[in-house]
């Protein structure tokens, strides 16, 4: 399986001082300058009514919160405009502000993600545009083919549902729907640009090609739509052997209140051989079985030097109650056990493509996978076919596989 990363380009930014570049003159450089938007200075009370993301609620101080509000604003705008605001104590806030803004809103598809934004500080004041990708009637087309997709994809989620049963619609509809850009990580590999909209739910949604980043927005954008609380997380990805850890971002969802990890990029796999449980390998995981190859970024709180992004909320999540190998796996005890052939035989009686068992704790993994691969596979299935009475019957085709991170054994299901 390949390793889906974040790409990340880098703000433009021309912070006015004494000794740097004036507000004046870096804008006749750049493009005409437009009048500023008009700020009203809203009360923190004011602000917590309109407000409520984790992603604002992070924030620390007023100024930040009246930042985020002025980007608000910006974004509601037909085109990219200048605004006003006092500026934070500490300048380089401003990058993570607006970050946290688009966390808290997967449905702002239009910042340039090349060049997301200028600002510059004078006597306290900060000014700021965020550049758009498009304006106009451009933008307004654009952003009716997002809520047409949208709704395409809401109409056709299960009614009566529960939200695992729409968190998994929604998990596997993404994967059935958008293929990973390739193309974009090459480009931005070699000229550190972005294609086209590879980085937000726009281009999950319409364009059906997205990176990590495309994902994560939209997964969060239609799990708002279908009311499954979701949050996005940043961090990285481990490396391959012998490479660094990479810039990746993925999703928590919140399922009768409890907390879990999922990253759809990572179960959209290459691999079609053992797709069945490929696929939800980074399903509902606990914080524990993620950290073997994710890397949380820390706490906006906990600012330091790390080099990675921050989150604004991060949750603990230690429920295993709706990990999908807890609700779709037999855990295997004892290998003689009359209820794995008995499983099996329940899975090819519904003419399942894959059956998975979990291997207990308590058990080598090495050890069980050999074994199975050469005895005890034969064995089950033949019980498996006689529980059955040979209809449907399993043939000598199926395949096995294993993967050690999750203790997964998944025997691929061939009939005759």
């Amino acid at each position: 399986m390949k390793k889906r990363f974040l790409l990340s380009a880098a703000a433009a930014v021309c912070a006015a001082t004494l000794s740097g570049c004036s507000l004046f003159s870096f804008l006749q450089n750049s493009e005409p300058r437009k009048n500023l938007l008009p700020q009203k200075a809203l009360s923190a009370e004011e602000l917590a009514v309109a407000y409520s993301g984790y992603g604002y609620s992070a924030l620390n101080t007023l100024t930040e919160k009246r930042i985020y509000a002025a980007i608000d604003a910006a974004m509601q705008e037909p085109e990219s405009r200048e605004f006003a605001t006092a500026a934070p104590d500490d300048i380089n806030r401003v990058n993570d502000i607006l970050e946290f803004y688009k966390a808290d809103h997967p449905e702002v598809f239009w910042i340039d993600e090349t060049e997301p934004y200028y600002y510059s500080v004078n006597d306290g004041t900060l000014t700021m545009r965020v550049h758009f990708k498009s304006e106009g009637e451009a933008l307004l087309s654009a952003k009716e083919r997002l809520e047409n997709a949208l709704a395409d994809a809401a109409e056709s989620a299960p009614d009566d549902s529960s939200e695992y049963e729409r968190e998994l619609y929604i998990h596997d509809y993404l994967i059935g729907h958008c293929e990973y850009d390739d193309e974009a990580v090459e480009l931005h590999q070699q000229t550190d640009s972005v294609r086209a909209n590879e980085q937000n739910a726009y281009g999950a949604m319409v364009e059906g090609k997205a990176v990590c980043e495309g994902y994560a927005r939209a997964f969060q954008l239609l799990c708002d739509r279908l009311e499954v609380p979701c949050w996005v997380i940043q961090g990285q990805a481990l490396g391959f052997e012998g490479e660094a850890n990479v810039n990746h971002i993925w999703n928590c969802v919140r399922l009768d209140g409890e907390w879990y990890f999922v990253d759809v990029t990572w179960d959209d796999c290459d691999s079609r051989e053992t797709i069945g449980a490929e696929q939800y390998f980074y399903f509902n995981l606990t914080t524990d079985e993620l950290l073997k190859d994710h890397v949380i970024a820390p706490n906006y709180s906990d600012y330091s030097d790390s080099g990675m992004w921050y989150n604004g909320f991060v949750p603990e999540c230690d429920s295993v109650d709706y990990y999908y190998f807890y609700l779709n796996a037999k855990t295997i005890h004892d290998l003689d056990s009359d209820a794995l052939p008995a499983y099996l035989a329940s899975a090819a009686a519904e003419n399942a493509e894959y059956c998975v068992f979990e291997v207990g704790p308590e058990l080598d993994f090495d050890d069980i996978c050999d074994r199975v691969l050469e005895e005890y596979a034969y064995r089950w299935i033949g019980e498996a076919n006689e529980l059955n009475d040979y209809f449907p019957y399993i043939g000598d085709n199926c395949k096995m596989s294993s993967h050690e991170p999750r203790r997964l054994i998944t025997i691929l299901l061939s009939y005759e």
